[in-house]
């Protein structure tokens, strides 16, 4: 048996109430490790993943280590055993190959992890500027230096795919609030609307935590009908305004009708 293990700061403690009723319907132990500070930017965040998971293993010997907002859809399945890590589908290139917003880790897993952490405090990923990526704004994380821990060992991982764009995919891990036959961790984005302005990335965390069919919403806008509630999302479509019900109607944006493209680079 394993302990859900997840950590926040008080700002995101709330997002643990999913989880936590989650472990309680499936049967399965869960502790929160909440932290009582802040951090300059969603890099240094990341970066603190291995020294919780760490903690986690000493604690409670075989974790599984999900990001705070993760959603438990159905039980977990008997294959996933540690060392266990998600991996992006589409496939990207190797410094973000992984997404370790899931890893099921136990005691074995103890050199690699410490390496992971040295690694973070040797290169001081957890204090990058913004301004420090590759291709795209926060494309350098904690995945980096866990892909060099677990190559320098020649670890052999179990992995399952995260699928951040293909609703039809077999991934047993969904990056948004969809879900398939196969679905068994959401991986939602839902809790970055409010902070997000910018009308293409707000039209992106819709399509990502819409839980039906996206292109619904164009229809709606097109033949207007006051306020429409749909899968927990509230349209003015005579405004052409929306945001998801929890944030309605103070962080409420303009809908726009050009067409977005997800890739498995989203956070």
């Amino acid at each position: 048996m394993f302990t859900v293990i997840a950590w926040c700061t008080r700002e995101y403690k709330h997002l643990s109430e999913g989880l936590a009723s989650d472990c309680q319907l499936f049967g399965y132990d869960f502790y929160m490790y909440e932290l009582d500070k802040e951090f300059p930017n969603l890099t240094a965040a990341w970066c603190n993943h291995p020294r919780i998971i760490r903690q986690g293993v000493k604690d409670f010997d075989n974790v599984l280590f999900l990001d705070i907002e993760c959603r438990i859809i159905k039980p977990i399945p008997k294959h996933w055993q540690a060392p266990l890590v998600s991996i992006r589908e589409p496939a990207q290139n190797f410094w973000i190959t992984y997404n370790t917003g899931t890893v099921m880790a136990n005691r074995t897993c103890l050199p690699w992890l410490d390496i992971w952490i040295r690694l973070i405090d040797a290169w001081k990923m957890d204090h990058l500027n913004n301004d420090a990526y590759i291709y795209w704004p926060n494309d350098i994380g904690d995945e980096l230096p866990f892909n060099a821990a677990v190559t320098a060992l020649n670890i052999q991982l179990n992995t399952v795919k995260l699928s951040y764009v293909d609703r039809e995919s077999t991934a047993e891990i969904a990056r948004g609030l969809w879900k398939n036959e196969h679905t068994i961790i959401q991986h939602p984005t839902i809790h970055h609307w409010a902070k997000e302005h910018d009308l293409v990335e707000c039209k992106k965390l819709f399509v990502q935590n819409f839980p039906g069919e996206p292109d619904i919403a164009n229809s709606l806008f097109c033949a207007p009908g006051g306020i429409v509630e749909s899968n927990g999302w509230i349209f003015d479509t005579q405004k052409k305004l929306y945001s998801p019900k929890e944030f309605w109607p103070n962080n409420k944006r303009q809908w726009i009708f050009t067409p977005v493209t997800l890739t498995s680079t989203q956070r």
